[in-house]
């Protein structure tokens, strides 16, 4: 009877130490285990709740209002599964979106900003591709020309208030924005970052109101050999003028453009009253365009610095700012002032404004019409 005794303590003895060096009393087990509740304990950084108005504005360009609005917008579309690679955490939904705008803001160094949000810079590209993406799908929605008659003629409108400059449906500019995206098939270091550089061009029809209306993205491959004009030429607003949707109505451009009959630039050389205040309503009405472009590169400071991604990738970004741009206005967000005095729009082409005999035809007419002597 004895022996079956210390035969049983034995075993269970046995038993219990295979249970230790298993599951779950291993030392690696109970390492995860104690990190894992200490991670728990952790409260995140949230800057909706842990920076007052005044600093949330300046790191984020929006009001806490605004963003919110944002959150609600976006957050149907983005699943959860956006994930800290080492610690294989859920970055809440709220927290991707904060820091995207934040990156996009370009106020600080990128590290710094995966760093605010408890993210690695990897992670953090990685949610601003998602939410990119995302925003860009609702391009249609936020970001188009006046269709109803009553849109037109309130457009129209708007742009006449500045400086009594009739048929005017928008102003018309151009930039390039710089990206860099990574070819794999590429292993010179000098040459991938020679290669890796790369230029997309943009082209945004504006409002008197500083919003977006229409918005050309375009690769741009021999930048040296592609004028503003060529730009315009090749954009579907050109294609819709052409086809007389806007009955009538002109865009106006700078000096960088070639004159034609639905896009007025300012005469050169005024030879007469006319055509001097017909310059000078164009420089009042045109500077809608310039603001606009001005608050856009302001509120987003990535534009004037490097996008990183494809090309594709660049596109849903440029595309997401300009959608974020037309809400800010929209919603009158005071974050940024409407007022500042920065020139980040540049002619590209010296060449690009010449035109061809018999292009100035309407645009004499339009000036003889509105702008002569009665």
């Amino acid at each position: 009877m004895k022996d079956i005794e210390s035969f049983e303590r034995s075993l269970r003895d046995f038993q219990y130490v295979e249970n230790f060096r298993r599951f779950p009393f291993s030392p690696d087990i109970i390492k995860r285990t104690v990190n894992c509740t200490s991670r728990k304990q952790h409260k995140r950084f949230n800057p909706l709740f842990h920076l007052n108005e005044h600093q949330f504005r300046q790191k984020y360009r929006y009001t806490k209002e605004n963003i919110r609005r944002i959150i609600e917008i976006v957050r149907d579309d983005l699943e959860i599964d956006c994930y800290e690679p080492m610690e294989r955490e859920q970055v809440p939904i709220d927290l991707q979106i904060l820091s995207a705008i934040r990156f996009w803001g370009g106020t600080e160094h990128p590290k710094l900003t995966a760093m605010a949000h408890g993210v690695s810079l990897r992670t953090l590209k990685k949610i601003t591709r998602r939410i990119a993406s995302v925003l860009s799908s609702k391009a249609s929605r936020y970001i188009r020309m006046p269709a109803t008659l009553s849109e037109k003629e309130r457009m129209m409108r708007s742009f006449q208030e500045l400086a009594n400059m009739p048929q005017v449906i928008g102003t018309l500019l151009q930039t390039r924005v710089r990206f860099q995206s990574k070819d794999p098939r590429v292993h010179d270091v000098r040459q991938s970052q020679e290669n890796a550089r790369e230029v997309v061009h943009m082209q945004l029809v504006c409002d008197a109101d500083h919003k977006i209306r229409d918005l050309d993205i375009r690769l741009v491959e021999e930048v040296s050999l592609i004028t503003d004009t060529k730009m315009f030429s090749l954009s579907k607003i050109k294609e819709r003028f052409e086809q007389n949707e806007f009955r009538g109505r002109i865009l106006l451009g700078n000096e960088s453009f070639s004159c034609s009959s639905c896009l007025f630039t300012p005469v050169k050389l005024p030879q007469s009253l006319a055509e001097e205040l017909y310059n000078h309503a164009h420089s009042i009405t045109y500077a809608s365009a310039r603001k606009c472009l001005n608050i856009l590169m302001f509120r987003f400071g990535i534009l004037g610095s490097e996008v990183f991604g494809s090309f594709g990738s660049a596109k849903q970004t440029i595309t997401a700012l300009a959608i974020l741009h037309n809400m800010a206005m929209d919603w009158s967000d005071p974050s940024i002032d409407t007022e500042i005095s920065i020139s980040p729009f540049k002619s590209f082409n010296s060449l690009n404004g010449i035109s061809m005999p018999g292009e100035h035809s309407n645009r004499r007419k339009f000036i003889k019409t509105h702008f002569g002597c009665k």
